[in-house]
């Protein structure tokens, strides 16, 4: 096994960071939470339910990226390596999935490429899955796998996000009633659309997309 030493050496750093001192608001820099509860209580739940992309249901998101709040959460969370910016995440998540919630759903994140996973040291989808179904008891299941190690949707053009992710994915059988996807931004919904396209192959049973944010 070939260990990467930067990125080792990067968790270990933030694990000592954050164990010498708490997490500042990402907002008003006060000490004591990623986001503490004053800024919190800006952030505004809009969910939007949308039909497809095919072969979606529908997707479901919680809230605006271009909320300050939210869209530095999810820069911490991805870029920051800040696990803890999940939970105030998967808040959100947790109120827009609670009231539609049926016998037999699953969740499955979507997957990042070994590779990138590796050098962030986590699947940040994977994490909000993981709270995600520690408040909802929802099971969480890894029958998703990337298999190519695409360039980022954020580093895409239009053109390019559509074609970017094509054959990028594949999975595995699972017996459920419904599928979530779980991710935690969605744009044009390609990647929900290519993820549910390989399990679309492997499972009839309907499939949505759940992201914490549109747009971005």
């Amino acid at each position: 096994m070939v260990l990467n030493v930067p990125a080792v050496a990067s968790r270990v750093g933030r694990f000592v960071l954050d164990a010498l001192a708490p997490h500042r608001c990402v907002n008003c820099k006060k000490i004591g939470a990623v986001v503490c509860a004053g800024c919190w209580a800006t952030v505004e739940h809009h969910t939007l339910t949308t039909p497809g992309p095919e072969p979606l249901q529908a997707t479901v998101t919680c809230a605006e990226y271009e909320q300050p709040i939210v869209q530095k959460l999810i820069h911490e969370l991805k870029y920051s390596s800040i696990r803890d910016a999940a939970r105030p995440l998967v808040l959100l998540l947790t109120d827009t999935i609670r009231p539609i919630l049926q016998p037999g759903d699953v969740i499955v994140a979507i997957p990042l490429h070994a590779r990138r996973e590796r050098k962030r040291g986590f699947n940040q989808s994977a994490l909000l899955a993981q709270y995600l179904h520690a408040a909802t008891k929802i099971p969480t299941v890894k029958v998703l796998h990337r298999v190519r190690n695409t360039k980022p949707q954020v580093e895409c053009d239009a053109h390019e996000r559509r074609t970017n992710l094509k054959d990028a994915f594949v999975a595995d059988r699972r017996d459920a009633k419904r599928i979530f996807l779980i991710d935690d931004v969605t744009t044009t919904g390609t990647t929900f659309a290519e993820a549910a396209k390989a399990l679309r192959k492997v499972t009839d049973v309907p499939i949505l997309g759940l992201a914490v944010a549109r747009g971005g």
